[in-house]
């Protein structure tokens, strides 16, 4: 299975041009099962989508419906996409501890036969906030049943060794590679973090002329396979 993850910053190219149809072009090229994007509203009310739906798509995805009120395309900005055939088990969603509004979502999901969780993240630009919204986060997963999880995201943390006391063990951190700025990026602020039932076999920064441009961010990719119980394993 492949998550994608990128911040589209509402269609706003680095030429300042908002062209959405540029950003949808470079996700449909995107070789991903769900795709998590960012800024995927615009912030003022009612938050409308700022990329067009065409018939419940974007691309060759589909778009699964966060939206409690039916505008817009995602949860505080955070959108999630499948291939056609993966399943939506069910959907959480919260608002963050922050200054600035911020939320969460959590997507069950049954992909080839695999139970799977994502979780679509951007937390906040404050370290000490970012904590917080770390620890929230594990503890609303820690409510729930057990399933292999994803959190994808831009994470607005460029550290390695600071900012992630409070991600619990059970969870793994990776970075694909430095994704901001776009044009020239030296800054790790698109991560996935995974738990250990999950085996990471592949990641990169995407380098794709539209993704490049589309946005001050690089979208980022990561490929897993679900590790076998150990009871099985050793069968």
């Amino acid at each position: 299975m492949t998550v994608a993850s990128w911040n589209i910053r509402a269609g706003l190219g680095r030429d300042f041009r908002r062209r959405p149809a540029r950003t949808i072009d470079a996700i449909a090229g995107f070789d991903a099962d769900i795709v998590v994007l960012q800024e995927a509203d615009f912030r003022r009310h009612p938050r409308p989508t700022a990329l067009p739906i065409l018939q419940g798509r974007i691309g060759p995805f589909e778009v699964i419906d966060l939206t409690p009120t039916g505008v817009g395309l995602g949860w505080h900005g955070i959108a999630m996409l499948k291939r056609p055939g993966i399943r939506v088990d069910a959907i959480h969603r919260h608002d963050l501890p922050a200054l600035e509004p911020r939320g969460v979502v959590v997507v069950d999901l049954t992909l080839r036969g695999a139970a799977l969780r994502v979780v679509g993240v951007h937390l906040g630009l404050l370290r000490g906030n970012r904590r917080r919204q770390i620890a929230f986060i594990a503890a609303r997963l820690a409510e729930l049943e057990h399933r292999p999880t994803i959190i994808a995201g831009d994470y607005n943390e460029w550290r390695d060794g600071r900012g992630w006391e409070t991600l619990p063990d059970w969870l793994q951190l990776h970075s694909p590679g430095p994704s901001f700025p776009a044009g020239r990026p030296f800054l790790h602020l698109d991560r996935l973090a995974y738990s250990r039932d999950l085996e990471l076999t592949g990641s990169a920064v995407m380098s794709g002329p539209d993704a490049i441009i589309a946005s001050d961010h690089r979208p980022v990719w990561a490929r897993f396979r679900v590790l076998a119980p150990s009871w099985e394993a050793d069968a």
